[in-house]
């Protein structure tokens, strides 16, 4: 076997690994394998629980003839204390678990999840997990946006019609109360300078954050009543792919929670204006497509309930992702005023204000929906998940 490894990681230890995963690949056939290269996968953005994500790819001799192969290998670890709590929502072991318990092998026939092929723990304490290489592109448009959150509304009202709610331990429950906990311990805290800032829109859309946050706790509350599905909640644009059979493909499922209706739409709109894939200017046009394309989905499963239900939970958990990013705005905003030339501060400045001010308007809007939540979560309680919601 030819053996090209670019990284440090002991490949050459794990032949036997190698082709227990690929027989999972190809079959019950007799094989040889002919090459291996091992390469790191270029990710500036690895979750602190993930040491390392590789591809090995090389050649295979079955009946005289040579066939290439490929698979992902993703080296996770723990990280901080807080995070080897099984309900916290970067629980560093949930996805090696996940896949030990086979809960994804019997997903939804409108959302899929890479094969796994093989779940090794290391004696350094880190875990391997050896597993299908999607083969796929990422979302670009609005069309291809919308597409995945129709299969993403269909996904959902699975779980409101049809399939139960998984119970594992290791699922999270409360997802985004665990996160906005994590996020106002680590983000910046602008209160020391804050009044010094120049630039009054910073100074009223820390006003209105200041109110938001007195108000946290309620709004989760709220969320926590809504109808429950299960949810991926880490839906950027790298962990969604499109299959040429236009299939959508989800990987990195380490955030897989319990969530309301619409709460997985919401981090899926957020993240991705978050991570510039959104352009700025199409901000409003991708919030109202995206809901429509999900209910719609929702629709086709044959969920009846309110959609004013769903628009709870996607408004307010976009809303709350101004959790982190107005700690981040005002962060910014006062190194631009020490550096006001900078480009790209004006252009992260300036795209953060567009993003927070789709989070008050969602805001806004979810407050002119509470009155109406609480009567019809009341009528979903007495009726059921299958009960009509009117």
């Amino acid at each position: 076997m030819i053996i090209n490894n670019s990284t440090s990681l002991p490949i050459e230890k794990k032949i036997d690994q190698l082709y227990a995963s690929i027989h999972k690949l190809i079959g019950d056939i007799v094989f040889e394998i002919d090459a291996l290269t091992c390469e790191a996968l270029e990710n500036e953005t690895l979750n602190f629980t993930t040491k390392g994500i590789y591809h090995l790819f090389g050649f295979l001799k079955t009946n005289n003839e040579q066939q290439p192969w490929s698979i992902i290998l993703k080296v996770i670890k723990p990280d901080s204390e807080e995070k080897d709590d099984i309900q916290h929502h970067n629980y560093w072991c949930r996805e090696a678990l996940l896949f030990e318990s086979k809960l994804l092998d019997h997903l939804s026939e409108y959302i899929k999840t890479p094969k796994t092929y093989l779940v090794e723990e290391q004696n350094d304490g880190t875990i391997w997990l050896w597993m299908e290489r999607v083969n796929g592109c990422f979302a670009n448009s609005k069309e291809q946006f919308d597409f995945i959150a129709n299969r993403l509304g269909m996904f959902n009202a699975e779980y409101l019609t049809v399939k139960a709610i998984p119970n594992e331990s290791w699922v999270c429950k409360s997802w985004l109360k665990s996160w906005t906990t994590s996020s106002r311990m680590y983000a910046p805290n602008p209160e020391s300078y804050i009044n010094q800032i120049q630039d009054q829109e910073v100074k009223y859309i820390w006003d209105w954050f200041k109110k938001l946050t007195e108000e946290l706790n309620e709004k989760l509350a709220s969320l926590s009543n809504l109808p429950r599905v299960l949810a991926h909640q880490d839906l950027g644009q790298k962990n969604m792919f499109l299959t040429p059979n236009e299939q959508v493909v989800l990987i990195d499922w380490r955030f897989m929670s319990i969530s309301g209706i619409g709460e997985d739409l919401g981090k899926m709109f957020g993240v991705n204006m978050s991570l510039g894939i959104i352009p700025t200017d199409q901000y409003e046009d991708y919030r109202d497509s995206l809901f429509y394309s999900y209910i719609k989905g929702m629709r086709e499963m044959g969920w009846e309930g309110d959609e004013r239900l769903a628009r709870y939970g996607y408004c307010i958990s976009t809303a709350l992702r101004s959790i982190w990013e107005v700690p981040q705005l005002c962060s910014l905003a006062a190194q631009l005023e020490s550096n006001p030339t900078n480009p790209k501060l004006q252009d992260r400045v300036y795209q953060l204000k567009q993003i927070i001010n789709i989070h008050k308007v969602m805001e806004y809007e979810a407050n002119s929906l509470r009155e109406h939540i609480g009567i019809l979560i009341t009528q979903y309680s007495r009726c059921g998940p299958d009960g009509p919601l009117v």
